[in-house]
């Protein structure tokens, strides 16, 4: 099996250089054997285990992990240097590169973009870019599977704004803000390491109203064959937490 890909070599920017550092512990209620469960479900319903699978946003391979011993060839890919080095295993083939200017060259029969990465994608004309990139290389009959989080759930998450913690000695305040008018969701870090030093990491969301998804699928050459509220395989509405699709290339 082929262990490595050679990306582009361009310089990226490492989104999570320091909530690498705190990273499974602000996402410890996170169950990620019962997230790969739901995606091996869903795969199953049109591709093999034999096929050829690609995650981007893959942060830590928290995920990976599960599904990569599943499916019998599987990359993992991120923009964040920092948080793939987190994931030690020599088995699981990692590539670092910026989602939305992907440098392969083989065609994925599935490709996962989970927990709401997309909605890091804060404008538009970058998703769009995204799309494109993902209708380039899936493979003729090869499917999309990606999550978004959508406006009642930025809701739900002002409920509990700050969240403070300890991994390995480093302290973290993560404060959550949600700008309704801009649609923008703010999580803001502090990072606080043994020797005092502190760091900031503020990363933003973009929250999309359902439709806008189906619209912008469309001009990029795909079509949704299905929209389910997230872990589940009920129809979406656009008041559910999260939207979970499925989509393929339209030619």
């Amino acid at each position: 099996m082929q262990k490595s890909f050679q990306p582009t070599a361009v310089k990226l920017k490492d989104n999570y250089k320091y909530v690498s550092d705190i990273y499974d512990q602000l996402m410890e209620k996170v169950d990620y054997k019962f997230w790969a469960n739901y995606i091996k479900k869903l795969s199953s319903l049109y591709i093999r285990r034999n096929s050829r699978v690609l995650e981007v946003a893959a942060g830590n391979c928290n995920l990976a992990k599960y599904l990569s011993d599943y499916f019998s060839f599987y990359v993992a890919s991120d923009i964040s240097i920092s948080m793939l080095k987190k994931n030690k295993s020599k088995n699981l083939n990692k590539v670092c590169c910026d989602m939305t200017s992907l440098p392969f060259k083989t065609h994925f029969d599935l490709v996962i973009c989970a927990f709401d990465s997309l909605n890091y994608l804060t404008n538009k004309k970058t998703i769009a870019g995204f799309f494109v990139e993902i209708k380039n290389v899936l493979s003729e009959q090869g499917i999309f599977l990606f999550d978004a989080a959508l406006e009642r759930n930025s809701y739900k998450h002002q409920k509990y704004a700050i969240k403070k913690g300890k991994q390995n000695g480093v302290l973290f305040n993560r404060q959550s803000l949600y700008l309704h008018k801009s649609g923008i969701h703010k999580n803001i870090f502090e990072i606080i390491y043994p020797d005092g030093s502190k760091m900031k990491e503020i990363h933003r969301q973009k929250i999309y109203p359902l439709e806008f998804y189906f619209e912008l699928l469309d001009k990029c050459g795909l079509y949704v064959v299905e929209c389910f509220n997230a872990f589940t395989f009920r129809n979406c509405k656009s008041n559910d937490l999260r939207a979970q699709f499925v989509v393929k290339r339209k030619y």
